[in-house]
Parts: structure tokens; C-alpha cells; sequence
């Protein structure tokens, strides 16, 4: 006959310290005529931590953690940030602008000149 000791089960499962990371999604992309937006959460994380390197296909962020980020209990909830977002031949990543409002990293992209719609004037005649 096989029993359980629930006493014993529940000491274990209330015994163990639990931690919580709290990871946001990945990012947003709002595409419009003109321009390209990227949103990525960076809620925690210090401005001059974040480091953006831009390149014509690309946009790399990162932001690591600080020690004062680890040892804080409430800082416990920010998680490293490492994504490599690629900005497709339409839009310049070079050419990129960043700005942080309310805890969300915006990146601006301009649509290439050559890839902007050309519109046609109709010549009547």
C-alpha cells in the first residue's frame, strides 16, 4: 500500500524561498508611411545603462543588470535586456533615433528615400 505524507508535502512546497523575475515581452513595431517605431520595455533600467548600436540592417540593445539591481529586493523584478532587431531594407537603422518615455524604449526609423512611395501626376492629353 502506498500513502503520502502530505504534512511533509507542504512543508517542502511552503519551505522553499520562491523568486520571481519578472520578463517583459520582447518588443512592438508600429509601421506607418513615412517612419517605423519600435517599442521595447526598459522599466528599471537605468538610461545611461542602455547601450543601442545601430547599423543599416539592424538594431542591437542591451542592459545588463547592476549590482544595486541585484542585491534591491524590488529591482529583483528587472530583467537583462539583449535583442537584436532586424529593420528589414525598407528602413535605414543608421539613421535611427531613441528616446525613453515612461519606461519604454521608442526607436524611430526613417523609410529609406528609394523605398517611399512615388506618386504619379496623370498627363492628360
Amino acid at each position: 500500500m502506498y500513502t503520502i505524507n502530505y504534512s511533509k508535502l507542504f512543508e517542502e512546497f511552503f519551505d522553499e524561498p520562491k523568486t520571481t523575475t519578472y520578463v517583459p515581452n520582447k518588443f512592438a513595431v508600429d509601421i506607418k508611411d513615412e517612419s517605423a517605431t519600435i517599442a521595447l520595455s526598459v522599466l528599471g533600467h537605468n538610461p545611461n545603462d542602455i547601450e543601442i548600436n545601430c547599423f543599416e540592417d539592424k538594431i542591437e540593445i542591451k542592459a545588463k543588470k547592476t549590482k544595486e539591481d541585484i542585491e534591491h529586493p524590488f529591482n529583483q523584478l528587472v530583467s537583462d535586456i539583449e535583442e537584436r532587431i532586424q529593420v528589414g531594407k525598407n528602413f535605414d537603422g543608421r539613421n535611427a533615433k531613441a528616446e525613453i518615455k515612461n519606461g519604454i524604449l521608442l526607436i524611430t526609423l526613417e523609410r529609406k528615400e528609394e523605398s517611399k512611395p512615388k506618386k504619379l501626376t496623370l498627363k492628360v492629353g
